[in-house]
């Protein structure tokens, strides 16, 4: 049950939390805006940005939905974070009921069973024990009531790795967030595949220790998309027991992600994420010395001559001002500098609201091109022609691909 649905751009709304309520609501801060108003009565909003929802001791629900409307969600995240796509038989019926918090829940979770049909990992893992026998490396008894039992270290072949560990503990931590019984069914059969494997409490410290090599290459996009769903949790070190059955998607990262998956997919090259530029703007004088860096979302082509800088915003193409829908400038400012200094073209990319929009601007002897992308077409149809007509774009004759 939905007691209260937002979207990303809707104003706030009073409500009324019993204690527990508020203490649950505190948690979730990272998706929604909250103000104590006192009283038992809380004004809530969506967090621009973010989609899905938190569930309240007393059974209540919060849900945001995203602000542009979107055919597929779960294909959405699926060619965003390069994971498999959810078999067709078992995602249809729970993408129907599915909210917010089973988006990217049910694309973990369907990585996760890719991963299992090929079995665990096993690693040799440090483990030390009290035994009545003698195994691997004898370390001294200095506490005689342990003994006849033997301390020792030993490396053990097992499943009981970083890896599956940290999948592990993503796994139980989101658990009470899926409301939709299929997403629960289904996560359920997933963690009984982990009953070896020890649990602890996930961080993005942890993630970051776990290094990627040849050997469990494979575990990469599941280990991605753990990360990210942990993030949506508002989950950044493992202080602390209690937990709040809240879950937020980042669609700013989800869209900027598809972007960059749906151009490599149309055979364009050198696409570079988040590049940055810290020699741009040089300093002349004066104090404190400071670094100023560029960094667009997307660059195509060579860091030393770049061929388009790609600026991807989350948010509606045109803004009312002064009784008129009008370019939001800011954005166009944004893009300018980058051209200018990384002496390229330009393209300002948004996902459609309201207004399709298709235009194209010169800039100081640079082209500036202004598109939306309807996310609303089946099997993001927009999404991949875009890509398929700006990789045929940058193949003329003329154009600095990389």
């Amino acid at each position: 049950m939905i007691d209260l649905e937002f979207t990303e751009l809707d104003p706030p709304r009073e409500i009324t939390a019993t204690p527990s309520e508020l203490r649950t609501l505190r948690r979730a801060r990272h998706g929604l805006r909250i103000e104590e108003l006192g009283d038992d009565r809380v004004r809530v909003g969506p967090r621009i940005g973010y989609a899905g929802t938190v569930l309240l001791p007393t059974g209540r629900r919060i849900v945001v939905m995203p602000k542009a409307p979107i055919s597929n969600l779960p294909e959405l995240l699926a060619l965003a974070y390069r994971a498999m796509a959810l078999p067709l038989a078992a995602g249809a019926a729970a993408i129907d009921e599915a909210i917010p918090t089973d988006w990217l829940l049910l694309q973990l979770i369907g990585e996760i069973e890719e991963l299992l049909s090929r079995g665990l990992r096993r690693g040799y893992v440090e483990r030390r024990e009290l035994l009545a026998y003698v195994r691997g490396r004898l370390r001294p008894q200095l506490n005689p009531a342990r003994l006849p039992f033997a301390d020792c270290e030993y490396s053990d072949f097992v499943s009981d790795t970083a890896e599956n560990r940290l999948l592990r503990g993503v796994l139980e931590f989101l658990a009470p967030a899926a409301s939709n019984p299929i997403v629960r069914r289904r996560m359920g059969d997933a963690l009984a595949a982990f009953a070896g494997v020890s649990l602890v409490r996930p961080s993005l410290v942890a993630f970051d220790r776990v290094a990627v090599t040849r050997l469990n290459a494979h575990y990469q996009p599941s280990l991605r998309l753990a990360r990210i769903a942990l993030e949506g949790a508002g989950v950044h070190d493992a202080v602390g027991a209690s937990t709040a059955p809240a879950y937020f998607v980042p669609m700013w990262r989800v869209w900027e992600a598809a972007v960059a998956s749906a151009l490599r997919d149309a055979g364009i090259q050198h696409v570079h994420e988040q590049p940055e530029f810290a020699d741009r703007f040089v300093q002349q004088g004066g104090y404190p010395k400071l670094r100023v860096t560029l960094r667009p979302d997307l660059l195509i082509g060579y860091r030393g001559t770049p061929a388009l800088a790609i600026d991807l915003k989350w948010a509606p193409a045109l803004e009312l001002r002064y009784g008129k829908k009008r370019l939001r400038n800011q954005h166009l400012y944004q893009l300018a500098t980058y051209c200018a200094a990384l002496r390229c073209d330009g393209l300002l990319v948004y996902p459609e609201m309201e207004d399709q929009i298709d235009s194209m601007y010169e800039f100081n002897g640079r082209t500036i091109r202004i598109r939306t992308v309807n996310l609303a077409t089946p099997s993001l149809a927009d999404l991949r022609s875009f890509a398929v007509n700006l990789a045929e774009k940058m193949a003329e004759p003329g154009m600095r691909a990389g």
